[in-house]
């Protein structure tokens, strides 16, 4: 899958590949996403992870706008998009174990 939708990037750019890879990848409808954002947000390192950009443990958190098929103005998708190191996974089973 990433090999062939990259992102504005050709088809197989190893920039995309690489910058997914070892990160889990959550698609989510967009208001439980922000939910679990919230969730998370109570651990000290994710809300850090949450909160920066451009770093390792950094996490993206994407909702995607998607242009009409025949113009006009375009939509707000309805799914949002997580992508977090791999590392992190045991973090957000332990805060959502937590909060029943």
């Amino acid at each position: 899958m990433l090999a062939a939708s990259p992102p504005g990037l050709a088809a197989g750019d190893r920039r995309w590949i690489d910058f997914c890879a070892d990160r889990a990848w959550l698609e989510l409808e967009a208001e439980d996403a922000e939910h679990l954002v919230g969730l998370l947000s109570r651990d000290s390192e994710l809300r850090l992870a949450l909160s920066q950009w451009g770093l390792a443990e950094s996490w993206w958190c994407v909702r995607p706008l998607l242009p009409e098929l025949i113009g006009g103005r375009g939509r707000t998708a309805p799914s949002a998009h997580l992508l977090f190191p791999r590392e992190h996974v045991e973090r957000v089973v332990n805060v959502l174990r937590e909060a029943g």
